[in-house]
């Protein structure tokens, strides 16, 4: 994938940082759930640095929240890049945030990283940026961070440099993360309608493990969900009529096999072969 540069402008001083509740940044992300696609999935996603937490999350929770806002209505989320973590400053622990029909989870995980500092730089709008490796859930990971933007943080659980990561991508370019905006709020954004939240319904505590073992069911049998009168389709006259439950559970586990790369992959699931 050619690298796109965007036009980065920081207003950041130390004493803005300082003063900022919350330093938000915009990254766009580029990933490929099927790794034998030719084309990305392209999207925004946002990671807010707060006083006490860190918080990442795709944009169009954000857009849904702000009409919420203004109409009262709840508008559905069809992010493809699924993943809203929350977690403590200076902290290893991560909260995932995960919906699985019919149900809002989440589960801890425990995430760090060892990179390597190398004396690679280069510099994009006036900013300096210095290279840096590591090999993280099952990939190595490339990473090109600021050192005179003093957050030790970066997209999605990455964290630990020496300053805000900038560029990040995996060797096979799989999954590539840029930074392109960047915004300070003098307040906290309020993420409980989507994030700690979903609608008003709170989350239901697991394990990682248990997660696992639901996505698992799910592949063996996705028609659960849908009760013994099955799924409902409409036929080419414009009939309410029955599915086939065999093809629809074989195209849908089909599916979930080809779409099966995930941006830990030591952590994809071991689906049951034909």
């Amino acid at each position: 994938m050619k690298t796109i540069y965007f036009l980065i402008i920081f207003f950041f001083s130390f004493a803005s940082l300082t003063f900022a509740q919350t330093n938000r940044f915009y990254y766009q992300v580029s990933f490929k759930e099927d790794s034998l696609a030719s084309n990305y999935i392209t999207e925004t996603v946002i990671l807010d640095i707060n006083k006490d937490k860190i918080k990442f999350y795709s944009e169009d929770f954000l857009i849904k929240d702000s009409l919420r806002n203004e109409t009262g209505n709840y508008l559905y989320s069809y992010n493809k890049f699924r993943h809203k973590l929350l977690r403590n400053r200076n902290s290893n622990i991560t909260l995932n945030y995960m919906s699985l029909s019919p149900n809002y989870y989440v589960y801890e995980t425990k995430d760090h990283q060892n990179w390597k500092i190398l004396k690679d730089t280069k510099e994009i709008d006036g900013i300096k940026l210095q290279k840096a490796t590591t090999n993280y859930g099952g990939r190595t990971w490339e990473a090109w961070f600021a050192p005179s933007i003093p957050l030790q943080e970066g997209p999605y659980k990455f964290k630990g440099l020496p300053g805000l990561i900038v560029e990040l991508k995996d060797l096979k370019e799989q999954y590539i993360f840029m930074l392109f905006k960047s915004k300070n709020l003098n307040y906290d954004y309020n993420t409980d309608y989507f994030l700690e939240n979903l609608n008003a319904s709170k989350p239901i505590k697991i394990s990682e493990e248990a997660y696992k073992k639901l996505l698992l069911d799910n592949f063996i049998n996705p028609l659960k969900d849908f009760g013994e009168g099955g799924l409902i389709v409409e036929n080419e006259r414009g009939e309410k009529v029955k599915a086939n439950s065999r093809d629809v559970i074989a195209s849908q586990q089909n599916y979930l096999r080809k779409h099966n790369n995930p941006i830990e992959l030591d952590k994809a699931i071991k689906y049951p072969t034909k």
